[in-house]
């Protein structure tokens, strides 16, 4: 045991010495045997199968205390609870969190244990007390923010996590926790003061740079990537944060470089599998198949957990390199979560390849395993007629659909949009309406509703109120917004409705949003702003129906 660990192990020792009198009478000066403290394990394990649950225990916390074997101490956490001894469950956790500090497991059981004790103040005197006898505070200090995470009141935490950290001024760890708490609160000012403490006492320490990163998003998000360009430049080995930074590249729709940070993960993080299959996912992205296969193979031999996603990804690399057999064999492999989509696949391939009635008649012939997925086959079939434009076709299946499940929301809302494609605004109507019913938090349908009532009625009132009924509910949705800002276009907003689509064209650059868009300035007397908007759509969409008839209507 290193010296941290076994300096606290002394002051728990002494803690369960007074809990458990036995434990300390029989404490050695030296670890036992190997064979000795499997005898002792084994007829610890007898004693609490016999119900002597605190021999057991006293032995079990011993056994830990000297071996130091984070398994012999989450077996002696869980007779501790077990026998309701809360105050041992509470030390042998904060030994197992000094054991395994990667582990999940300690610091969820002290947040457990903490909360069932009472109140913040009370969980805030025990953490002080196991921080003044740890050899490791940094480590105490870094997980503090799991430690009181089962408490709602976040300002009380954040002042807790205050007092704690106030005889440490100068340990780093100690303002970053502050700095947690403090962006867990919303206190968006010390978030900021602390995280940047944090990072100039310890300038290449990762889990600063995080924090500091998050604490920028809420103020400036914009910086975060040139952030984290920074600290990557200057701590190369970063592996954490590189791994954000390629989020925050792949976010931001910077696939190429968000492939790269991905590859530059991969070499420092090893045998991580979610490295290489995030690499091949963006791969796909990029329509780079040979890397996507490549990467896939890669998480594929790593042992990936889901290997039924990897299968998926490594049909889609087959499909775009247009090895049609390959990639059929690789979605007959998927099973679990992905199965659905897998199934959509091979229909839409073999449609593709034997034509629309053989791709429906292989849906058609495989037997659902439940019904939500007899519901999304119906949707794939419909999918497929949508594909080769039979829209009435898509209409009846989808009817037909609707009267065997008359309480499907995801039927009828797929109905819904294939009734305003065959000028059946009614059945669209009732069918919206049903769904908003049935779920009444779903932003799509009061979406979908509202936009149809802008776009093809002059019921310009209830599709406002509509459309802002979906803004509440998902404010950031970019088709919301994009429908918010054509009723604003409707009602004569103009300006409103060039704030609504510009930020839906940003958050999604989608053909549909840049005919919107477009639309908006050419009516704003902006025309050449506005050409420029469909002919960079045009560039990435060649052939949208949408955008097309938009410029047509304005250019022809």
């Amino acid at each position: 045991m290193a010296k941290g660990k076994a300096a606290l192990a002394v002051i728990l020792a002494a803690g369960m010495a007074a809990a458990f009198p036995a434990a300390a009478q029989e404490r050695r000066a030296s670890p036992p045997s190997r064979e000795a403290a499997i005898f002792e394990f084994l007829a610890a394990e007898v004693a609490a199968q016999r119900g002597e649950t605190p021999q057991a225990l006293a032995t079990m916390a011993r056994l830990a205390r000297e071996l130091g074997d984070p398994q012999v101490a989450r077996r002696a956490v869980e007779l501790a609870i077990r026998a309701r001894a809360l105050e041992p469950a509470l030390e042998l956790a904060f030994l197992l969190v000094e054991m395994e500090p990667e582990s999940t497991l300690g610091r969820d059981l002290i947040a457990s244990l903490l909360a069932s004790r009472g109140d913040v103040a009370k969980s805030r005197e025990t953490i002080d007390h196991y921080i003044k006898a740890s050899g490791d505070k940094p480590l105490l200090f870094t997980q503090l923010a799991y430690y009181f995470g089962k408490y709602s009141d976040k300002a009380a935490v954040l002042e807790a996590t205050k007092t704690l950290a106030t005889g440490y001024p100068d340990l780093a760890e100690a303002r970053y926790a502050v700095g947690v708490a403090a962006l867990v609160a919303g206190q968006q000012e010390v978030a900021k003061a602390e995280s940047a403490a944090a990072l100039a006492m310890k300038p290449g320490w990762a889990q600063a740079a995080i924090l500091r990163a998050q604490v920028l998003k809420k103020d400036a998000p914009g910086e975060v990537i040139p952030f984290y360009q920074a600290f990557v430049a200057a701590n190369p080995d970063a592996k954490e944060v590189r791994l954000q930074l390629a989020r925050e590249y792949a976010a931001a729709r910077r696939n190429a470089e968000a492939r790269q940070e991905f590859k530059a993960v991969e070499r420092l993080a090893g045998t991580d599998p979610q490295v290489p299959y995030a690499v091949g996912l963006l791969a796909l992205q990029l329509e780079d198949a040979a890397d996507a296969e490549s990467a896939f193979r890669r998480a594929l031999g790593m042992g990936h957990p889901d290997s039924g996603a990897v299968y998926l990804g490594l049909g889609q690399a087959a499909e775009l390199a247009k090895r049609t057999d390959e990639a059929l064999d690789w979605y007959g492999k998927v099973e679990g979560g992905d199965w659905v989509r897998a199934q959509m696949r091979i229909a839409t391939l073999i449609a593709k390849r034997d034509g629309l009635a053989k791709g429906r008649a292989h849906l058609q012939a495989i037997e659902p395993r439940r019904q939500e997925d007899r519901i999304q086959m119906i949707q794939i079939e419909a999918q497929l007629l949508r594909d080769a434009k039979a829209w009435q076709d898509t209409y009846d299946v989808l009817t037909s659909a609707v009267e065997r499940f008359p309480d499907s929301f995801e039927l009828l809302y797929d109905r819904a949009m294939a009734a305003e494609r065959v000028d059946k605004l009614d059945v669209l109507e009732a069918d919206l309406r049903r769904v908003i019913a049935l779920k009444p938090d779903y932003a799509h349908a009061y979406n979908a509703l509202g936009y149809t009532l802008a776009d093809r009625t002059n019921r310009l009132d209830e599709a406002w109120e509509l459309i802002n009924k979906a803004v509440k509910l998902a404010p950031d949705d970019p088709f919301i917004l994009d429908s918010l800002g054509w009723v604003q276009y409707r009602r004569g907003e103009l300006g409103e409705a060039l704030k609504s689509l510009e930020s839906a064209y940003k958050a999604r650059p989608d053909p549909e949003i840049a005919a919107h868009l477009g639309e908006v300035l050419w009516k704003m007397g902006r025309r050449d702003e506005a050409a420029k908007v469909w002919k960079s759509a045009l560039n990435e969409h060649p052939g949208h129906e949408t955008l097309l008839a938009v410029i047509q209507k304005f250019q022809p």
